[in-house]
């Protein structure tokens, strides 16, 4: 189940910071309704372990079980990607390979093109829902949904404008509201 990349929500949190990065994952584990949190200890399996930033950075990644949309419950993980520059990105992603068991089509059709549309956009909705959510508790710089997104671009890169062709959802704040621009590609 844990083979491959993931299909993510990765979140812009904003500015290097250890408390607005843990008020993050709180909200984010239960903006999902992740049950459990667990991580990979020295001799590969996983226990339980305290959900805080603390844990995540030690461990690298945070796991649990969430119910996709069509109410099948798989393995979900977080982990933080904290830049030089300064900024603070948290992932919550389900595994492609526990994404396959829960939705087939999804291997049968990939992630890119039209078709891939039919059984991503439930997931993409169900993300978008998490990441407001999110952007309700905590406020972020940028969100993207899709096949291992972060990294793909960055809030000042996109000055509020997303691209008119999408291969990946967009959250994006505008004031206090958080606008999601789905991926249609």
């Amino acid at each position: 189940m844990w083979l491959g990349g993931g299909y993510q929500l990765a979140i812009e949190v904003g500015e290097r910071d250890d408390d607005r990065l843990q008020a993050t994952l709180v909200a984010l584990w239960r903006a999902a309704g992740v049950d459990g949190c667990r991580a990979r200890g020295d001799g590969g399996g996983f226990s339980a372990v305290p959900c805080t930033r603390t844990q995540l950075e030690a461990t690298g990644l945070l796991a649990g079980v969430a119910a996709l949309p069509r109410g099948t419950r798989v393995v979900c993980a977080a982990r933080a990607v904290r830049h030089d520059s300064g900024t603070d990105w948290l992932v919550f992603f389900v595994p492609t390979g526990a994404l396959e068991r829960a939705e087939p089509r999804s291997a049968a059709f990939g992630f890119r093109g039209g078709d891939s549309l039919l059984w991503r956009r439930p997931l993409d909705r169900w993300l978008a829902e998490i990441g407001r959510q999110l952007y309700a508790a905590v406020p972020f710089r940028l969100g993207l949904i899709g096949p291992d997104v972060v990294g793909m671009t960055a809030a000042w890169k996109l000055a509020g404008t997303v691209p008119p062709e999408r291969w990946a959802g967009y959250l994006v704040p505008t004031g206090a509201d958080l606008a999601y621009y789905c991926a249609d590609r």
